[in-house]
Parts: C-alpha cells; sequence; structure tokens
C-alpha cells in the first residue's frame, strides 16, 4: 500500500498582489488612458489656454529691484564731556541697546521713519515735488488699493507738515507708509558680516532708486538724533548759559564804560573805587562767558564724535535689475488639467468595468 503525499498549494495573502495581478493592473491602467487620450489631451491643453489668457489679460507690470548695502559704525564717546552731561545732570553716553540687532530693523520700518521720509522734498527729471506725491503717482497705488475710491485718484498734499494734516491726509498717508512698509526689507547681508542690505521692489524704476536712498538718509538723521539726543540737550543748556552770561557781561561793560567816563570827569576817590568794582566784575564775568563758550564749542566737536557711521559699501545700481512676472496661470492650468483628466479616466474606468459574478 503506497501512500500518497499531498503538497497543499501555496496561497498568496488578501493584502498582497501577484505578478500576474499586477501586470493586469499595469495593462487596465494602459488600456483606460489609450481608450480616453482624447480627454487626457484636451483637458491640459484646455487648462493651459485659459491660464495663458489669465497671463495675458491680467497685466502685472515689471518690477524694479533697488538695493544699497551699508555699515553701521558706533560714535566714539569722550570721558570728559560725560562728565559734563553729568554735572548737568543729563548722565553720560546716549543708551546704544535701543537701536542694536533686530531693533535696529525695526526702527527703518517704523512709521516715523517712513513718514519723513516720503515727507521730504526730491527732484525728478528736473522737477521739485514732495517723494509722497511721487509715491503716489508712481507705485502704483492708484490702480490696485485706490481703483474704487475715486477721490484719491487726483490726491496730492501740499506741504510737508504732518501736525497740520487734516484728517483724510492723516489716513492716506498711513495708507502709503503701509505700502511703502511693505515693500522695503532690511537685513543683515551675512550672518559674518556687519554689513547691512536695505532694498525695494516697486513698478517705477526711479521711485525705487529714490525710495532706497532717501530713506538710507532719513535712518541716518533720525538714528543720530535718537543717539545724540542727551548730548543735544547739553550743547542747548551750555548755550543757554553762554548766552545768558553774554547779556550780562554786556550790562556790565557798558555801565563800567559809562562809569569810566564819569570819573575821569570828577577827581573823586570815590568815583575810582566804584569804577575799579564794576571793572573786576567785569572781568570775572568775561571770564565766565568765555568758559561757557568754550565747553559749548567743545560739546559741539563731541556731538560729531558721537554721531555713528553710516557707510554706503554698494550703492544701487545703474540700471536697476528688473524682475519680469512669470507666467505662472498657464502652467497652473496646464497641471490642474492633467489632473482633472486622471480623475476622469479613473472613475470612468471604474464605473465602465462590468462586474462578474461568479456561480457556483
Amino acid at each position: 500500500m503506497s501512500t500518497t503525499t499531498l503538497h497543499p498549494q501555496q496561497q498568496v495573502p488578501e493584502d498582497e498582489l501577484t505578478p500576474k495581478e499586477v501586470i493586469e493592473k499595469v495593462l487596465v491602467v494602459k488600456t483606460a488612458i489609450l481608450r480616453n487620450w482624447k480627454m487626457l489631451l484636451l483637458l491640459p491643453i484646455l487648462g493651459f489656454g485659459i491660464g495663458y489668457g489669465l497671463d495675458t489679460f491680467i497685466e502685472k507690470p515689471n518690477m524694479y529691484e533697488a538695493e544699497v548695502v551699508f555699515n553701521l559704525g558706533g560714535g566714539s564717546q569722550s570721558s570728559g564731556f560725560g562728565d559734563m552731561a553729568g554735572l548737568l545732570g543729563l548722565g553720560n553716553a546716549p543708551d546704544a541697546n535701543i537701536f542694536t540687532g533686530e531693533n535696529f530693523f525695526y526702527f527703518v520700518k517704523s512709521r516715523p521713519v517712513l513718514e519723513r521720509n516720503l515727507m521730504k522734498e526730491v527732484e525728478v527729471n528736473g522737477q521739485k515735488m514732495i517723494l509722497a506725491n511721487f509715491f503716489i503717482d508712481s507705485s502704483g497705488i492708484k490702480k490696485k488699493e485706490w481703483e474704487e475710491i475715486p477721490d484719491n485718484q487726483n490726491f496730492h498734499f501740499a506741504n510737508t507738515d504732518v501736525k497740520k494734516f487734516d484728517m483724510k491726509s492723516r489716513k492716506i498717508l498711513n495708507e502709503l507708509v503701509k505700502k511703502a512698509a511693505d515693500a522695503t526689507e532690511i537685513a543683515s547681508l551675512d550672518r559674518k558680516s556687519s554689513f547691512i542690505s536695505l532694498s525695494t521692489s516697486m513698478e517705477n524704476g526711479t521711485l525705487a532708486g529714490l525710495w532706497v536712498t532717501k530713506l538710507l538718509e532719513t535712518v541716518e538723521q533720525m538714528y543720530t538724533e535718537n543717539q545724540t539726543q542727551k548730548s543735544r540737550k547739553t550743547l542747548n543748556l551750555l548755550q543757554h548759559r553762554a548766552d545768558s552770561l553774554a547779556a550780562v557781561l554786556g550790562i556790565a561793560e557798558h555801565k563800567l564804560a559809562r562809569q569810566l567816563d564819569y570819573s575821569a570827569q570828577i577827581l573823586l576817590p570815590e568815583a575810582k573805587v566804584s569804577a575799579n568794582s564794576m571793572e573786576r566784575k567785569s572781568a570775572f564775568l568775561q571770564t565766565l562767558y568765555y568758559e561757557a563758550m568754550g565747553s559749548a564749542e567743545k560739546m559741539r566737536v563731541s556731538l560729531v564724535r558721537e554721531a555713528p557711521l553710516f557707510t554706503e559699501i554698494e550703492g544701487i545700481k545703474v540700471p536697476l535689475d528688473i524682475k519680469a512676472e512669470d507666467k505662472r496661470n498657464a502652467k497652473i492650468g496646464a497641471l490642474v488639467g492633467v489632473m482633472l483628466a486622471l480623475i476622469f479616466i479613473y472613475f470612468r474606468t471604474v464605473f465602465a468595468t462590468p462586474t462578474v459574478v461568479v456561480k457556483q
């Protein structure tokens, strides 16, 4: 009697595909694509056409990029003048921590700085005008932000005194500041370098160049004013003291001249004693006046030394770099068309495949 050993057929798990099934599915996909090749070709072309039309009819102007690279150096402080400021109750050197690191970058794009820059007078094609008015005419704000605000289309600032602006002028200036801040970039040129890059991107090349160069000047002015604020207060007090002494000295010298003329006519000892007393008083006042003038002059020199130094490393290019808008809508339209075509082919294949019923 022979025993026959039966080897059970090896079965593939349900969550895995056999090579045969993989080949069958690839053939199904290939067949579905070949059957619907017109749709796979038509939808991407249609999407590309729609995107190309949007790129053509929605005009996006070229952007002009202007950049300046500069270095900010700290001013030197003098201990002698610091002692003088301390005697007047103003302390020593100004606190520079407010404008270090990221604080300086925020300061450059702050509202007071941008407002002062917008209110500067510039020369464009030989004609002097307020930079804010040139910004209104050339930045594209009329076509974009003010397209549905006809009252703002012909607006121009008549003067540069912000304190005298009415409510409408104030609101428009705030909008200009916001748009200018969005178009202005300030950052370190490199992590290992102390150089700073100030750049902008605007629709008008002249405006872009003027904005960056004038903004650097404005930043230097306001930065210096803040850094030397205490020393300038000291200088004002010293100058006021010198002016007061000058006035008192003038009166004393006038009285002394009259007393000398009087004593020369009258030979009395009392007259000479009075003249000598007034002469000593006048000499003392004169000494105080010269000391006050010298202190004020030294403080002026100290202000120059304390002022930070803005060194321009690279000015703006001539001509400026132009950044053209690429045709993104056409590319996106073609990609969307391909995706829609694949989705359409998938659902059409799934619902068109007949269900096979196996009868037992």
